[in-house]
């Protein structure tokens, strides 16, 4: 083929390879991702007039309203490697301030603290432990961060209210139930790698306290528990929760 040919392949593959539009997002409650490239500033096309929630950041660069996210009339903007879920549609009411979604969990039912900046006020919005995750009990938040303890692993909004102060609705206040029964520690162990059980009463719930062995405790694997107790093998050795969930 001489060179003339190949000018006019060429030609059609570019006129043929127009880009596509890019996608707009319209429908209110619809998640999307918008990511900063090389930490440059992107654009997501997106009807913003219901507002616009950050529901989950998925970068390692902070993702701050106003500093390194926002909207506009034109849709969601991010920069300086700022890479977040977006929600069309504004979640509270009066008072409500935008911010960011940040999940903390309570390892081995240790407390531990997320250091974020609380300013705007808390609120949690979806548990994700078995464990219970009740305010000023197993989290709450202060001038250092939020705190989680007893297992609790849950998504908190951060910067969305004033927090405490005027505006705040505080939720339902914790009472045990006439099922619930106090969590206390048992140790059961695996020696020489052949199953053992350990019989108690379950009907609280269990989870995995402890691990005190070099050999990996896995519920359903290693571990685990029926109405008759607990069961551990292959050499998990541990110290497990038992009770303080209600009654299965």
């Amino acid at each position: 083929m001489n060179l003339f040919g190949r000018f006019i392949i060429l030609a059609l593959f570019g006129l043929l390879a127009v880009p596509a539009h890019a996608q707009y997002y319209s429908t209110q409650g619809e998640v999307f991702t918008c990511r900063s490239s090389g930490y440059q500033q992107n654009y997501c096309e997106a009807d913003t007039r219901s507002g616009v929630t950050l529901t989950r950041r998925i970068s390692d660069s902070a993702c701050i309203q106003g500093r390194t996210w926002g909207y506009d009339r034109r849709g969601v903007w991010v920069t300086q490697g700022c890479a977040a879920e977006f929600m069309l549609g504004e979640r509270g009411g009066p008072g409500y301030g935008g911010g960011e979604v940040v999940r903390c969990a309570s390892r081995n039912y240790a407390q531990n603290y997320c250091r974020i900046d609380v300013r705007g006020g808390v609120r949690l919005v979806r548990q994700i432990s078995d464990s219970a995750c009740i305010r000023g009990r197993t989290w709450n938040y202060d001038g250092r961060g939020v705190w989680v303890s007893n297992g609790c692993e849950a998504d908190f909004a951060v910067g969305y209210g004033p927090g405490d102060g005027p505006g705040y609705r505080p939720g339902p206040v914790y009472r045990p139930g006439p099922d619930y029964i106090e969590a206390r520690i048992v140790r059961c162990e695996s020696i020489n790698g052949r199953t053992q059980r350990c019989n108690l009463d379950t009907r609280g719930g269990v989870r995995l306290s402890n691990q005190l062995s070099s050999s990996n405790c896995y519920e359903g694997r290693s571990w685990g528990w029926d109405r008759d107790g607990i069961w551990v093998s292959n050499g998990c050795r541990a110290d497990f929760a038992v009770g303080g969930y209600g009654r299965r």
